[in-house]
């Protein structure tokens, strides 16, 4: 069962959409496909670094859906440049900054992230100095090349993978839940793992996925 890799290629060459022209199309807000993939692309990230500093589910749910919509309105005129800061960090101050608001009874509706200072709360070295939004992003750089190379793999491979690699249960487990061998385990392991790590290193570290 654990044994098929259909059709690989032999270079990646990323993804067509750039981070630039990415925002520029979140600039249309009825644009629903481009939020959609925002969504799909960065709302994992954003609930689980929120659930990572506390939030409760709910809250979590509560904090992506209004670090969206400050961003629509932060996009308003926006011109993007590399050069004054990464889009993960304004991602990871748009999340403190929403739980800030929450946690503030008295606090009102305020002003969105200005995307111009992506550096926003020294994105610099306390983003780097921040292990959870840093294991949160690796996680997202994971699942990310995951669903990248996913077509490549029978189902049954991939289960095994997440069941033992991301869901952290023992080899044991994997092949009593599935029905296999702990071999079969550890082979969809070594295998799905080789091309994840194949498809990050078509990527640039700091990239914004």
């Amino acid at each position: 069962m654990i044994d098929t890799v259909k059709n690989r290629p032999d270079k990646h060459k990323g993804d067509s959409s750039t981070r630039a022209t990415f925002l520029l199309r979140l600039r249309n807000r009825t644009d629903r496909l481009t939020w959609q993939e925002f969504h799909q692309r960065y709302g994992e990230l954003l609930y689980r670094y929120a659930r990572a500093r506390g939030a409760s589910l709910v809250d979590a749910e509560d904090i992506v859906q209004e670090v969206e919509m400050y961003l629509v309105k932060a996009l308003d005129g926006f011109e993007y440049d590399v050069r004054k800061g990464r889009f993960r960090a304004y991602l990871r101050a748009a999340v403190i900054r929403a739980m800030g608001r929450r946690a503030s009874k008295e606090a009102r509706q305020g002003e969105a992230v200005d995307p111009h200072a992506f550096d926003y709360l020294s994105a610099g070295k306390e983003a780097e100095a921040d292990q959870r939004w840093e294991r949160e992003w690796q996680l997202h750089r994971l699942r990310w090349a995951l669903r990248k190379v996913a077509p490549e793999f029978e189902e049954g491979t991939l289960r095994a993978f997440q069941l033992h690699v991301l869901n952290g249960e023992s080899a044991e487990q994997t092949a009593e839940q599935l029905g296999i061998n702990k071999t079969s385990v550890y082979q969809a392991k070594s295998r799905v793992l080789r091309r994840v790590k194949d498809r990050l290193e078509t990527l640039d570290p700091e990239a914004d996925l």
